[in-house]
């Protein structure tokens, strides 16, 4: 059997990790209903680092990734501090505004990344780029859940105002960390990457929670007792996609195609649409069809080009 191409490998590395972005996106909505948006990240960024803790300490020799993390912590500490704010403008996004108007906002990360990684100078091939044009269009039609006669109300057009701008903080600034997080990826490596992003989360917002007065201990407590299965597989699940994608992003052999990787791994919202309709009987409107059509010709076009590469 021939080996895969490095595109159809990024194709395959960006669903797996926005199936595990959308699910545990979908899962962590109880969370932040129930408890409160800092209370969520708060306890989901602990938990993730005890399950990428110990996936860590088995991919790699914790010596050696000490060793190399003193000539990488600068690149990983701005890294981790530009991943905070992404967390963090992305539950304010998910409080402050209607989850159908920012969820696609926060999806255009793709688009963005595509921009960092065009001034960077490693530009997708011109035949992909219908593909991956195609992708990121769909996305953002497909997430779209609320009429667009609804945005004509005034109170929603405000109200959605404010989170579309955090949503947009988010999307930047996840966009940027796709596209760097794999250089520090090859220096420590990708588990103790994401371990050392969730660490300064960690200490960022509890630095936030002082500073601000924020009541933390007493949601978090009730958050771990009332739902500490739903946070284990948010936990688990925002792991899982942020280990698959630094693994892919720190291969030298999907270097040239990191715009598909990130763009595919942008997909996550059309997964949480997916299960809002299994699961709780949302009903697709005839524009998301559309959206799910256009995501799913420009991954054919994506793997149909990268097969023939």
């Amino acid at each position: 059997m021939a080996p895969l191409s490095a595109a159809l490998l990024a194709l395959a590395f960006g669903l797996a990790t926005a199936c595990c972005f959308g699910t545990g996106d979908f899962l962590a909505q109880r969370l932040t209903r129930r408890h409160g948006w800092f209370a969520a990240v708060f306890a989901v960024q602990i938990a993730a680092a005890l399950v990428l803790g110990a996936a860590a300490l088995v991919a790699r020799d914790a010596r050696s990734s000490w060793a190399a993390l003193g000539e990488a912590w600068v690149p990983i500490l701005v890294l981790g501090v530009v991943n905070t704010l992404g967390l963090v403008g992305l539950y304010l996004a998910f409080e402050r505004g209607k989850l159908s108007l920012v969820s696609p906002i926060a999806g255009s990360m793709g688009a963005f990344a595509i921009a960092f990684t065009w001034v960077a100078g490693a530009a997708p091939a011109t035949v992909l780029a219908p593909g991956l044009f195609a992708v990121v269009i769909g996305i953002i039609v497909a997430s779209v859940v609320v009429d667009p006669g609804d945005l004509l109300e005034g109170s929603a057009g405000i109200h959605g105002a404010r989170g579309v701008g955090w949503a947009l903080v988010s999307a930047a600034a996840f966009g940027w960390v796709f596209v760097r997080i794999g250089q520090s990826g090859e220096a420590v490596g990708p588990a103790w990457t994401v371990w050392w992003l969730r660490l300064v989360a960690i200490a960022g917002l509890g630095v936030l929670a002082l500073v601000t007065r924020w009541p933390l201990r007493e949601p978090s407590a009730a958050l771990v007792r009332g739902d500490r299965w739903r946070l284990l597989a948010v936990a688990i699940l925002d792991s899982g996609g942020m280990l698959t994608f630094a693994y892919a992003s720190s291969r030298a052999d999907l270097g040239e195609v990191l715009a598909i990787l990130v763009v595919l791994a942008s997909c996550f919202p059309i997964v949480t649409v997916a299960l809002a309709q299994l699961r709780l009987r949302e009903s697709l409107r005839w524009w998301q069809w559309c959206g799910v059509v256009a995501v799913s010709l420009g991954i054919a076009w994506i793997s149909f080009w990268a097969q023939a590469d």
